[in-house]
């Protein structure tokens, strides 16, 4: 290496530290326009009012879930019967119901096609077809053997 290209290398990293001092300062955030880090919140209320007041809160506030004067819903059942279950979905398949529901555009009940199957779905369960699949099905199941399946 020769001194002429020592120095060009000394003074090329004298420079490039210069301007990396220069520009430090730009990083550091813009205290001018407003520092973009968090200023600590001083409060004006004391420990003990905030304390106080929220023992004060605490004693009207209203509790979690049920308490002595308000009684829980009691629990609803379906009586539908294995029979009733699987005749009301084999409608609801027939219908058109499923295939609009599990299409790419979901249950989107403004769509004209999801309308007609909905009413298809309501004229087949309110009618005859409804009771005869149920009748049917039951048929079936006190014909079959009885097992218990457990899933």
């Amino acid at each position: 290496m020769t001194l002429s290209s020592t120095t060009r290398l000394l003074n090329t990293a004298a420079v490039a530290a210069l301007l990396g001092l220069a520009a430090a300062p730009s990083f550091a955030g813009n205290y001018a326009e407003g520092d973009p880090r968090p200023a600590p919140f001083a409060s004006s209320t004391t420990r003990a009012a905030v304390t106080a007041d929220a023992q004060q809160w605490l004693k009207t506030a209203p509790t979690q879930g049920y308490n002595e004067t308000m009684g829980q819903a009691p629990v609803v059942v379906s009586a539908n019967s294995r029979a009733a279950v699987a005749a009301d979905t084999q409608l609801w398949i027939r219908s058109g119901l499923a295939a609009q529901q599990s299409g790419e555009a979901g249950a989107d009940m403004s769509r004209p096609g999801y309308r007609e199957a909905q009413a298809a779905y309501t004229r087949l369960r309110e009618g005859p077809a409804y009771g005869a699949l149920v009748d049917q099905l039951s048929g079936r199941q006190a014909a079959a053997p009885g097992t218990t399946t457990v899933r």
